[in-house]
């Protein structure tokens, strides 16, 4: 069996997520770490890097994986096939920096030889951290803002101020791409649902409610907001995440507190490339974490990335909404 068989089998027996109106199954799974690559295939077996859902395993999915021939727990798995198997942490980032780092290597042999040499030198984390500055460089070159450029084509038609946001929206604030991205958010105005339905003719549109994928059909109603987008076409990310939104009277509206707003031309910034983007300050407050949740992995990284090149004003802006949010937040300290 080989990897292909293996991401296969894996769908078949825990289930398949995007099959809908299911709370679990394979949301993603791909080939990973240097194994999996044919000039480093000595150093390690091959891994397969899995996104589940529910993102700790259940005890079924447990014993699943174990009848598979599968043995570990928690996130580490092996297989007598000859590969391991690692579940995905969703909010840390590894999973597209492990994807960016394997394009790397499979595409420059200068690249994976450096690799081995940090291999044998430190092990695995050793030669990871070593040549990620390299696998970021390759992937900005290779992929950075192209598939950004693709929506906003895509998107020109569309009669209403529609803007990037999360991650992507902080790589045109700095003018350049931090990290490689697992999907491409957009704000897009509710009441533009009817024209964006008609652009993305062709596409796979999905709604999640209630923990389970839905096929998306307008018009989308409060409080479901979130259309996940994909096409075989669209490159280096999984999917687009849109998010329609509340732009009405000229006014960004906060979807987690309606006191929380900010005038539409201070919300929406554009790139000297003409790309539309949430301004990084509200970019930060969504990513400061919902009540009850703190910052993911990522989240903190952005945070510290990008605090340092805030504006007075949207630095005291951000203070004001996390003191109001979220009292006692440990990125106060920072702001103040």
């Amino acid at each position: 069996m080989d990897l292909h068989e293996a991401a296969r089998d894996l769908r078949a027996h825990l289930g398949d997520f995007l099959d809908r109106d299911r709370p679990d199954g394979v949301f993603h799974v791909q080939a990973g770490g240097p194994g999996s690559v044919p000039a480093l295939a000595d150093l390690e077996p091959p891994e397969l890097h899995l996104d589940l859902l529910p993102e700790t395993p259940t005890d079924d999915q447990q014993a699943t994986l174990r009848r598979l021939g599968y043995s570990g727990n928690g996130r580490h798995w092996t297989h007598p096939g000859g590969w391991r198997l690692i579940l995905t942490d969703h909010g840390s980032g590894w999973r597209a920096e492990q994807a960016a780092l394997r394009d790397l290597l499979m595409h420059d042999p200068g690249a994976a030889h450096a690799y081995r040499a940090a291999y044998q030198a430190g092990g695995r984390p050793h030669a990871d951290a070593a040549l990620r500055p390299a696998a970021l460089t390759h992937h900005a070159r290779t992929v950075g803002l192209t598939p950004a450029r693709q929506v906003a084509q895509l998107l020109a038609p569309l009669g209403a101020p529609w803007m990037f946001a999360a991650g992507f929206a902080l790589d045109l604030h700095l003018g350049a791409t931090a990290r490689p991205h697992d999907d491409l958010d957009l704000i897009v105005p509710r009441e533009a649902q009817p024209q964006l339905a008609h652009l993305l003719s062709g596409w796979r549109l999905d709604t999640p409610v209630d923990g389970t994928y839905q096929p998306y059909a307008a018009p989308l109603q409060p409080p479901h907001h979130q259309i996940h987008a994909r096409h075989p076409d669209l490159p280096g990310v999984l999917m687009l995440d849109l998010l329609l939104s509340d732009l009405s009277g000229g006014v960004w509206h906060y979807r987690r507190d309606p006191r929380i707003t900010l005038p539409l031309d201070r919300a929406r910034q554009v790139s000297p490339e003409g790309l539309p983007y949430l301004t990084p300050e509200a970019v930060l407050l969504f990513k400061a974490g919902a009540a009850g949740r703190d910052p993911r992995g990522k989240d903190e990284q952005d945070f510290r990335r990008v605090q340092p090149t805030l504006t007075a004003a949207a630095r005291t802006w951000l203070l004001d909404a996390l003191t109001l949010t979220s009292p006692g937040h440990r990125w106060l300290e920072a702001l103040n």
